[in-house]
């Protein structure tokens, strides 16, 4: 008994950074920056990537509601196949991302969204409810508001 709890003080010391648990919060911040850089490339296969691969996976926009990743990507792919429409994303302030405990984060985003020719960017609201999943944290419902 002795020699195994010898074996892990020795395995902590020499690499304490392997028994501490990634931050949920920090996990999901990096997921955010890969869905704005698949947003700024209108990548939606990459942006979709962050999101449940399920049936009911469920997203609100402007009050119409989707359901199943795969309608909604199609639908993400129709919006962003016109790549010449200039249409551009950037954070109006830093995500407030919060752990609200069981394996559930939730994002609050606010995004400038221009297009060629717009004259004021519109601001898109995104709140954003994550789940930790066997393949990583993805989002499981989202509502988001564009404002014109």
């Amino acid at each position: 008994m002795r020699t195994l709890l010898f074996a892990i003080a020795l395995a902590l010391t020499i690499n304490p950074a392997s028994a501490q648990v990634a931050d949920p919060t920090d996990q999901v911040r990096a997921a955010i920056v890969d869905m704005n850089k698949a947003a700024a490339k209108l990548d939606a296969d990459g942006f979709m990537r962050s999101y449940w691969q399920s049936p009911d996976l469920t997203i609100t926009f402007d009050g119409d509601t989707m359901r199943d990743w795969t309608t909604i990507l199609g639908e993400q792919r129709k919006w962003w196949s016109d790549k010449r429409t200039g249409i551009t994303f950037a954070e109006e302030r830093p995500p407030e991302v919060l752990a609200q405990g069981g394996g559930i984060v939730t994002s609050i985003q606010w995004m400038k969204v221009t297009s060629v020719g717009g004259k004021k960017p519109s601001r898109l609201v995104i709140t954003s409810v994550w789940k930790k999943l066997p393949e990583g944290w993805r989002i499981v419902l989202a509502h988001e508001t564009l404002v014109r």
